[in-house]
């Protein structure tokens, strides 16, 4: 069997061709260039419980107007250094797939959240969340679960730029009883400036179904973190 830093060369490999093969190829397929702009702040009560805010904006352009906002209070509870439960409520507004309307709303979350060391340097994580959403101001309600593996490999444990990683999220709606969404990050880059802040630059490949048509939709995104 192949060593552990054999193994970690390899995968850096393959997520930095995989990103740099999509990355060239997405933008030809888009219907739209985004811009994603996320941040979860979380203060730690205890070991066990924290309390946070996860908030997004994304803007089409990049640059230009805002199409999507959303705001979501979160609780967590590490159940295990290696298994995470979150309960969230979140407020939403967004365009639809062919971005014809806007649509409100409110959705309660609950997530299941393993993570498992592979390697020194390779981590596994999975986010799994159930969400009970109710839209357009009441005059509709659904339910959906939505899975999100991903790879992190480590490449530094201090400094700024700490490592690369990749996820893709499948989102099933229970109520059309299809998937509805698949959204990619083949290629992402984590940098850590501060003990307490993180940032995680990406490239997101989005797909989502209206009707009987797919849509596609690239962005280039960031995600904040800061815990304290």
């Amino acid at each position: 069997m192949p060593p552990f830093t054999t193994l970690n060369s390899r995968l850096a490999r393959l997520l930095l061709g995989w990103g740099i093969l999509l990355t060239a190829l997405a933008p030809a397929r888009a219907d739209q260039l985004q811009g994603w702009y996320q941040s979860t702040v979380w203060m730690r009560l205890n070991e066990r419980w924290s309390v946070g805010n996860y908030a997004e904006a994304r803007v089409n352009d990049g640059l230009a107007d805002l199409h999507t906002w959303l705001v979501s209070p979160r609780v967590r509870y590490d159940l295990h250094p290696r298994l995470q439960l979150q309960f969230n409520t979140t407020w939403h507004e967004a365009l639809n797939g062919p971005q014809t309307r806007s649509v409100d709303a409110f959705r309660l979350e609950f997530e299941a959240n393993p993570n498992v060391r592979l390697s020194e340097s390779v981590e596994y994580s999975m986010r799994n969340r159930f969400e009970w959403r109710r839209l357009d101001n009441g005059d509709a309600f659904n339910t959906r679960i939505r899975m999100r593996p991903q790879f992190d490999w480590v490449m530094a444990r201090s400094g700024v730029f700490r490592g690369l990683y990749a996820n893709n999220e499948v989102f099933y709606d229970f109520t059309q009883g299809r998937i509805t969404e698949n959204r990619l990050i083949p290629l992402g880059a984590v940098f850590r400036p501060t003990q307490e802040l993180e940032l995680r630059v990406f490239h997101l490949w989005r797909k989502t179904l209206a009707g009987t048509r797919w849509f596609d939709y690239q962005a280039l995104g960031v995600l904040a973190t800061y815990t304290f």
